[in-house]
């Protein structure tokens, strides 16, 4: 009996003194500190990485709208409906065109390597 108290004993200290320390890092890597030497982005990076957030930003823009239009088209019906649902999808893949262009030209624009 003596030596299983025991043993149990000597595992949660050692659990516990094992979990002490990454609960402490984990407190620490949530501090909101910034690192101490932050990465440089090329110019080019930088500017692929605008180009992808721009597309991105377009993109939704564009599934929100047509979210909101199919939304609005369910209340009608027939014709009226299909109508509306037939211009919504029309809007978003001109949407997602004009998205996609933007974003190819960006990347031409972007400076070398």
């Amino acid at each position: 009996m003596k030596r299983i108290l025991t043993s149990a004993v000597l595992c949660l200290t050692l659990a516990l003194s094992l979990a002490a320390p990454a609960a402490q890092a984990s407190q620490n890597k949530n501090s909101g500190k910034k690192p101490a030497a932050a990465k440089m982005m090329s110019p080019r990076a930088e500017a692929l990485k605008k180009c992808n957030d721009d597309y991105a930003a377009a993109v939704k823009k564009a599934n929100d709208d047509h979210q909101a239009a199919v939304k609005a088209a369910t209340g009608k019906k027939g014709k009226e409906r299909a109508d509306a649902m037939k211009a919504a999808n029309k809007a978003k893949a001109d949407a997602w065109a004009a998205a996609k262009k933007a974003k190819a030209d960006c990347v031409k624009a972007a400076p070398k390597k």
